[in-house]
């Protein structure tokens, strides 16, 4: 651990690729920018982050919209390119490897060919220290006739890899104000075996069933479990929770206890936030 911040800990981010169209003065500029994201959700928000010499950012503030591509795995000497040069230097959509889509709600085209590609309006500029986040609605999307694989910024630019397998339980266990015990668990779904096996394991003695519980719509668990009478809640703290389902690892969780007054309920951020089963 040290407080010297590495010059290049930023290259330890990984995304995807994306290459900015603008549409200024009649003329027509392609960038890389590996600071592509979606930022929203409904309605669909894209930003991009760009840096301080960056000719774009003008025209893009101009024209009030930009498109943004993001690059399947095939387009990586593209995006090498268009990183490398600016339009002051050259026209880069001269190159054979451009290929412009027209657009259908904006002005500005956009580059065929990637894993998806969206026109924007301009709906937000943040300044940062150095780069500026430019924020655009979408208002229209291009989707390929086959699906693409992205490329992948992590330092160098690297083809997605095989899917991570999900072979374990991860729970968490908490003591409600109300003395039941709530338990969180997300794991592989359960083709054969779709309920969720929860036991209460204390620290010498047998384990005690909780019962099974149906999974939520999204498949994970999210439950609160009244515990046996003869259960002494002000040892909790020393036992354990098991969360099983199928064949998958089971998971371990400590209990913690709720110490505020109403316990912690999700806020809806929390009940929308983008995950695998989501």
């Amino acid at each position: 651990m040290t407080r010297d911040i590495p010059g290049d800990l930023w290259k330890r981010l990984t995304s995807t690729v994306g290459l900015v169209v603008t549409r200024h003065d009649g003329t027509t500029n392609v960038m890389s920018a590996e600071w592509s994201y979606f930022v929203n959700k409904q309605p669909l928000y894209a930003a991009v982050a760009l840096g301080p010499r960056t000719a774009s950012r003008r025209r893009l503030e101009a024209a009030g919209e930009f498109s943004l591509t993001l690059c399947a795995e095939d387009q990586a000497a593209l995006a090498d390119f268009a990183g490398s040069f600016s339009v002051t230097d050259v026209d880069k959509t001269s190159s054979d490897l451009v290929r412009l889509g027209t657009p259908e709600a904006t002005a500005t085209p956009w580059v065929t060919g990637g894993v998806l590609a969206v026109e924007c309006r301009l709906r937000r500029t943040v300044p940062l220290p150095a780069h500026t986040l430019y924020v655009g609605e979408v208002v229209a999307a291009h989707l390929p006739d086959d699906p693409a694989r992205p490329l992948v910024k992590h330092g160098g630019m690297h083809t997605l890899g095989a899917p991570a397998p999900r072979t374990a339980v991860v729970a968490a266990a908490q003591l409600r104000p109300d003395g039941t015990l709530r338990v969180a668990a997300t794991g592989p779904a359960a083709e054969t075996a779709p309920l969720w096996q929860v036991t209460l394991q204390p620290p010498d003695g047998p384990p005690i069933p909780l019962g099974s519980h149906a999974p939520s719509p999204h498949g994970d668990l999210l439950t609160d479990i009244p515990l046996p009478p003869e259960t002494d809640r002000s040892l909790l703290p020393a036992h354990h929770v098991l969360v099983a389902r199928g064949r998958a690892t089971p998971g371990r969780a400590a209990v913690s206890v709720d110490a505020s007054p109403a316990g912690h309920h999700r806020t809806p951020d929390e009940a929308t936030l983008p995950g695998a089963a989501r």
